[in-house]
């Protein structure tokens, strides 16, 4: 079991978290959700006693074994892999020796903490076991092509975090904290997580920008607000706390409209009582007439105590926040050139004397949303780069319409290094003639309020310089899409808004994804490489 209480820290004088409570227990892990710069790494790094908290207090059984794979992994030059995870390359006992010797130590076993530790270990390697008479299982294809002496520095990011990934997994932790583990990860990794998650016997708290995966794993979402710094639990997974919160949403407007109803009856009944007051005080001097306007001006001053005491009370329902409806104005192409903008017959590609695929058969057409899938080194992005004319291939046809203006978003970095100092309004300037006004409304549009388009872009968070990258497509105006992993390091908020810019978005678009919910929702063609 792990128990936050009244977790509080402050960084750069601001009030990151606030009174953070909630528990995490074997079999219902937790996903730890809310928009970037909430506090979820914060809060993971606090757990495994990376920082300290400024109040509140963590609780764990004696002795417990907390693992963390944190989002990102730095490497000392000259360091290899088996120097990075030496818990993977270790040479040790085969699973069938190893089961034999926790077997024999259960027997003997009499501490409960060690009992279960043991039992947790035996049913691993049974199921590794299992799996290995099966085929290849995952530790065997992410280690299959990796030689020990690797620079671990010259590895991709997807073979970093299976790495990563594998190592933790041998530690044999017993809290298990997991910060964006499916990202660069292909399906198969995914996959191979959810059921480490589905098996694990100990505590488990996901912070993760991917809702395929908390729905397949969480059975709690605490959700952590930005403006406040608190958090809220809710029971189910992300489907269910999502349908919670419309609800919630739903209910709270119709009950602000209620009141926002209830108000403007008061203030129109106040308006006339003081409105006919007055007409009768200018129109006579009879004491007895004049008396009786009093008494009822009387009552419009108690209306108006009233309406302010209301406006004051803790029970007022502000004006709920809007939810993310879409990057406004969407996605936009003005022309209409013929239907198919891109089409690959036969396509075969090679790199460094390797073969990645052949046979390789599609089309993209305008409005079509095509998933192009596959593991990790498959050769997604290499063919990205040979439709936008980078690299040849090596047979076949790959041919982009005359009519086509390609906007392509690559996995990394899209901004030069003399853009950080520009500001997101600057940046837009520099694009395209155009005011600063139309320049701010534009990036309103894609969710940036007026303080974050006047901010300096070495300032904004990855998934912030994301979505400027997005937003810098639609001012190029293309109409066929290649994005490369594009809701990578996103927020869900942020990846909803994408979502509704895409859906509609009139050109065509070729996206190399791992994100399930993405796929389901917006494909109406699945390449496999």
């Amino acid at each position: 079991m792990l128990v936050l209480q009244n977790i509080s820290r402050e960084l750069g004088g601001r009030s990151v978290l606030a009174g953070v409570s909630f528990s995490a227990n074997a079999g219902r892990p937790v996903g730890l959700v809310g928009v970037n710069g909430s506090g979820k790494t914060t809060l993971l790094r606090i757990i495994a006693g990376e920082m300290a908290a400024d109040s509140g207090r963590i609780e764990t059984p004696p002795g417990t074994r907390i693992g963390y794979l944190p989002q990102g992994r730095e490497f000392a030059p000259g360091e290899t892999i088996a120097m990075a995870f030496p818990r993977i390359f270790a040479t040790e006992s085969s699973p069938g020796e190893r089961l034999a010797e926790v077997a024999e130590a259960l027997a003997t076993a009499t501490d409960p903490g060690e009992v279960t530790r043991l039992e947790g270990e035996y049913d691993d390697l049974l199921a590794r076991l299992s799996a290995a008479s099966d085929g290849p299982g995952f530790e065997e294809i992410a280690l299959r092509e990796l030689d020990p002496g690797t620079i671990a520095s010259t590895l991709s990011g997807g073979e970093v975090t299976k790495l990563a990934l594998l190592e933790l997994a041998a530690s044999r932790p017993e809290v298990l904290l997991l910060d964006e583990p499916t990202n660069h990860l292909d399906i198969a990794g995914i996959e191979w997580l959810e059921e480490y998650i589905h098996a694990f016997a100990g505590a488990v708290v996901i912070v993760s920008h991917d809702r395929s995966l908390l729905d397949a794993c969480a059975k709690e979402i605490v959700e952590l607000d930005a403006r406040e710094g608190g958090a809220e639990t809710f029971v189910g997974n992300y489907s269910e706390y999502a349908g919670e919160k419309a609800r919630r949403r739903e209910d709270q407007w119709a009950r602000y409209r209620l009141q926002q109803r209830e108000e403007a009856h008061l203030k129109r009944v106040i308006s006339t009582i003081e409105s006919r007051t007055r007409s009768i005080e200018n129109s006579t001097i009879d004491f007895a007439i004049r008396k009786k306007a009093a008494k009822v001006m009387r009552r419009g001053v108690t209306l108006r105590a009233r309406l302010e005491r209301q406006a004051e009370s803790i029970d007022r329902i502000e004006k709920p926040q809007a939810a993310t409806q879409a990057f406004a104005g969407s996605f936009s192409t003005s022309d209409h050139g013929r239907s198919r903008l891109l089409l690959a017959e036969n396509v075969a590609l090679d790199i460094g004397g390797r073969r990645l695929f052949e046979g390789l058969s599609f089309d993209v057409s305008r409005g079509q949303r095509v998933a192009l899938l596959g593991p990790n080194g498959s050769g997604k992005t290499t063919l990205l780069r040979a439709i936008l004319g980078e690299r040849g291939i090596s047979g076949g046809l790959l041919e982009v319409a005359g009519s086509a203006k390609v906007g392509y978003l690559p996995q990394g970095e899209t901004l030069d290094d003399g853009d950080l100092d520009r500001t997101p309004i600057e940046l837009f300037r520099h694009d395209r003639e155009m005011s600063a006004v139309e320049a701010h409304n534009l990036l309103h549009r894609f969710l940036f309020g007026h303080d974050r388009a006047s901010r300096p872009l070495q300032e904004m968070s990855y998934g912030e310089r994301r979505r400027l990258a997005l937003a810098r497509l639609v001012l190029r105006g293309a109409n066929l899409l290649l994005l490369d992993e594009p809701t990578n390091h996103l927020d869900i908020p942020s990846r909803e808004a994408f979502e509704a810019a895409l859906d509609g978005f009139e050109g065509g678009a070729l996206i190399v994804t791992h994100d399930r919910y993405f796929i389901e929702r917006f494909a109406d063609t699945v390449v496999e490489l």
